[in-house]
């Protein structure tokens, strides 16, 4: 069956990368993929999977039914579709044709990895039993296409029993898949705060409420909370990436605002953080006699491997690709994924790193301005899509 399915999947190959290829010519912006969804739609309905409403304007949900008698499980796969505000620089044939859009993170090979599946997969339905659902979703940059698309139900009608993804990473040799058991996503969250004092001249600050000073000292004292009120072994960041205030070298200003994200592997100091902050915040602002306004939004969860899942998916790579074609990665990582608001309802879930570096791909950036997808990891990532369904639902 292996050799089969790597077999099948080299066949696509060509067929694969150049629906790839037609996507990263054609980014789009989370919330904003009509064109990627219409082909999505179209090429699920040429294999003959069925489209299910989605009340989500870019969201699109294909339901492929196995003919073969068994247990009847709902084994969900899900790509991401969005592209990023980046001004592409790679030079390609097929670079992108819209200005400051381009897939720097690999969406396209997702997307287009998953659609050679779903026809992989639509030619197997005797060899395997219950309903594989191709979930392809929106606005992951933003950190929100989950998030709607749980809410449309994608998860449900039919429930959904487990669910997996593969994310490109070019750390990696082509091919090979990066594994992790455990929280491996940060959990990512964002705020917002506005420090309230009284503007004044600049030659006379006493008489005048320095929100800008409050605002300073404050952004220096958060960074407190992760290197003297957590343990130094449970990653979390807290960064301030934007501060505003002041319109003149000699006014001080009235209020001042910046903003920032956390990001945590421990949901218990997630929830923590907002009280850690404010308690800081608050307490300085009052010290300089200042107000504050506080907001504090629960963004994406983090992301916890099942193990059993993470086996299964390293198991579909081996027998497909080869022995050593399932690493495990050096460790958990900072970013964030919205994967997490799947895995946090479905605790059979796993999304893995899929390398795809070589030669020509050495190491480039997600979120690069030169990054390109390799097309020469499409037969492993869809092989290892197709083989997890067939071992999962062979019985």
């Amino acid at each position: 069956m292996s050799n089969e399915i790597w077999i099948k999947a080299n066949e696509l190959k060509d067929y694969v990368t150049a629906l790839r290829r037609q996507i990263h010519q054609h980014p789009e912006l989370g919330g904003q993929e009509v064109r990627t969804a219409e082909l999505i739609c179209r090429e699920l309905q040429s294999y003959g999977v069925e489209i299910v409403p989605v009340n989500v304007p870019t969201g699109v949900v294909g339901l492929l039914h196995g003919k073969k008698p068994g247990r009847g499980q709902v084994t969900a796969l899900r790509a991401d579709i969005d592209a990023l505000p980046i001004l592409e620089k790679t030079g390609l044939p097929y670079a992108s044709e819209h200005e400051g859009k381009m897939h720097a993170c690999g969406h396209d090979g997702h997307t287009a990895m998953l659609l050679g599946a779903a026809k992989l997969l639509s030619t197997m339905t005797e060899q395997f039993s219950g309903i594989v659902k191709f979930i392809f979703q929106p606005a992951e940059e933003t950190l929100s296409g989950a998030k709607d698309m749980v809410k449309a139900g994608v998860l449900e009608n039919p429930q959904v029993d487990s669910i997996v993804g593969l994310h490109s990473w070019p750390y990696l040799p082509v091919g090979v898949l990066g594994t992790w058991k455990g929280p491996y996503y940060a959990s990512g969250d964002s705020f917002q705060v506005k420090i309230i004092g009284g503007s004044g001249h600049g030659a006379y600050p006493h008489k005048s409420k320095d929100c800008l000073l409050a605002a300073a000292q404050i952004v220096t004292a958060l960074q407190s909370i992760v290197s003297r009120q957590l343990n130094a072994i449970d990653n979390t960041v807290l960064s301030v990436c934007t501060f505003h205030g002041g319109t003149a070298f000699n006014i001080i200003p009235e209020q001042v605002e910046f903003s920032g994200t956390v990001r945590c592997h421990n949901s218990e100091i997630r929830n923590s953080m907002p009280q850690k902050m404010e308690k800081i915040i608050g307490g300085m602002a009052e010290a300089f006699g200042c107000r504050y306004e506080f907001n504090y939004n629960f963004a994406v969860p983090v992301v916890a491997n099942d193990p059993e899942t993470v086996d299964r998916l390293a198991a579909a790579a081996e027998q497909t690709a080869g022995t050593g074609f399932a690493v495990e990665l050096p460790g958990p990582v900072m970013g964030s994924e919205d994967f997490g608001m799947y895995s946090e309802k479905i605790p059979a879930s796993a999304i893995l790193r899929l390398g795809i570096a070589d030669e020509k791909n050495s190491e480039i950036p997600l979120h690069n301005e030169r990054f390109n997808f390799n097309d020469d990891a499409i037969p492993y990532g869809v092989s290892i899509l197709s083989q997890y369904v067939l071992d999962k639902n062979s019985q």
